[in-house]
Formats: structure tokens, C-alpha cells, sequence
């Protein structure tokens, strides 16, 4: 059994945590996994609807959770967002930068369009709540900000990538900056780099049965793709005082992908 002490490192029971585009798989899971670790959970997405739907499935899993629209491309609705709470008493404790996009194609044909989306939502939406975010935490002495990256950020993940990976590759180095720069503010940021993941935004990557297969026996060690449930791990270590000592470091969730290049 594991002591009292131990297994207090990683509750989250009288926390509150921001995850932006909880709707998704990818930040419903996150959502999930750190209101069962017991901390109230602010569900933001582009719409009120879709954040009131990611709230009504957490509530169903016996999480405390409040629906706040937040379009992270807006800096104008970022800063209603964080005023919104702040005025409710509502800061953040834990942050977790989750929306994203995923726009692919071949580096000759991607468009001013698809480079400015996916640049726009990926590094600058993370960039401007992580900057919100700690003006908020910094005068309650401290916070954690969680920023989603990817092993794309890391390594070349496949083809008609380029756009993506140089976002989630900036996402690292941001996370290392902000990190030094906050530290002394109390403040910790870490980021995730979740590998390939099956959910609906990850679909057209691998259409088939047959191509996964080859996409595992090529690229992940663990012998399977990843599940949205397989981040809810990382994001408790990383939100909860387990990690208390960890900053500017970026986890990788990736089935072994990296090691395997």
C-alpha cells in the first residue's frame, strides 16, 4: 500500500484547473483526469456550447467543472476569460494549454492560411494564456502552466508535417523560456509531447486498420497507439506537487516513438 504521505504528493483537492479546448479528446481526458485527482475544473472551448458539453461529460464522472467560452486566436477573449474569473474568484491554480489544430500538408503546397491557423492557435494561443495565466498566478505566489506540445516538436513525425512541427517545435523552446522566466515567481512550466493519439483529430492520419499496424511496428516500441487516457498520468505529475522540483521539462507520451527514430 502506499503511504498517506506519498499519495499526497499527487492530489489536487482544493485546486482549481484551466484546460482550453476541453472539448476535444485529447482535453476532455486532461479535464478528467485532474478532476478525479480533485481539482474543480474550468472547461473552455471556441463556443459556450462546447464547453458546457466537455462540462456535462466531467459532471457525469463526478468531477466539479464550469463551462467559459475562450477563443485562445483572441487575445480580447483570453483577457475576458481570465477577468471573468477573476472577478468570481476563480484563478487557476494549473493551467494545461490544450487547443490545438493539425493542419498537414507537403511543405510546397501548405498555404499563408494553413500557416497562419496553425501557428496562430498552436503558438500564439498558447502564448497569450500562458501570459494571462501568470499575471493572474503571480500575485498568489505561484502557479503551474501546462503547455501541449508534441514528439512532432521533437522529431520529424511523418510527412506534410512541417508547418505543425515548427508550432509544437516553438511550444518546447516556449515552455523552456517561460520556465526560467517565472520561476522565481513561483510559477512552473512544463509542457507534454503526446505521440500519435486515436482521437477524431488524429483520424485521417491513419485511415486504416493496416496502416497503424504499420505506423506501430515501425515507430512505437509499447506495441500500440496511444489513448486520450494515456496523458492523464503526465498532467497529474506535472499539476500536482509530485512535481514540485520539475521546470521547463517536456514529457513525452509517445509509446516509445522517439527512441525508437
Amino acid at each position: 500500500m502506499p503511504s498517506a504521505a506519498l499519495t499526497s504528493l499527487f492530489t489536487l483537492d482544493g485546486t482549481r484547473a484551466l484546460v482550453t479546448g476541453a472539448h476535444g479528446g485529447l482535453g476532455r481526458a486532461q479535464a478528467l483526469a485532474l478532476g478525479q485527482a480533485g481539482a474543480e475544473i474550468v472547461a473552455t472551448d471556441l463556443t459556450t456550447e462546447r464547453a458546457e458539453q466537455a462540462c456535462a461529460h466531467l459532471r457525469r464522472q463526478g468531477v466539479r467543472a464550469l463551462p467559459l467560452a475562450l477563443d485562445v486566436t483572441s487575445v480580447d477573449s483570453i483577457e475576458a476569460a481570465f477577468d471573468d474569473l477573476e472577478r468570481r474568484g476563480h484563478v487557476p491554480d494549473v493551467v494545461v494549454n490544450n487547443a490545438g489544430v493539425s493542419l498537414r500538408n507537403a511543405a510546397l503546397d501548405a498555404t499563408a492560411a494553413e500557416f497562419d491557423l496553425t501557428l496562430g492557435v498552436n503558438l500564439r494561443g498558447t502564448y497569450f494564456v500562458a501570459q494571462r495565466a501568470a499575471r493572474a498566478m503571480r500575485p498568489r505566489g505561484g502557479g503551474r502552466i501546462i503547455n501541449l506540445a508534441s514528439i512532432g516538436g521533437l522529431v520529424v513525425d511523418g510527412e506534410r508535417s512541417s508547418v505543425y512541427d515548427a508550432s509544437k517545435a516553438a511550444v518546447v523552446q516556449l515552455t523552456k523560456n517561460l520556465a526560467y522566466e517565472w520561476g522565481g515567481d513561483g510559477i512552473r512550466v512544463n509542457a507534454i509531447a503526446p505521440g500519435y493519439m486515436r482521437t477524431e483529430m488524429t483520424a485521417d492520419l491513419m485511415p486504416t486498420r493496416d496502416a497503424e499496424d504499420e505506423l506501430v511496428a515501425r515507430h512505437i516500441p509499447l506495441g500500440r497507439v496511444g489513448e486520450p487516457g494515456d496523458l492523464a498520468g503526465a498532467v497529474v505529475f506535472l499539476a500536482s506537487a509530485a512535481s514540485a522540483y520539475v521546470t521547463g521539462h517536456t514529457l513525452t507520451v509517445d509509446g516509445g516513438w522517439v527512441v525508437s527514430l
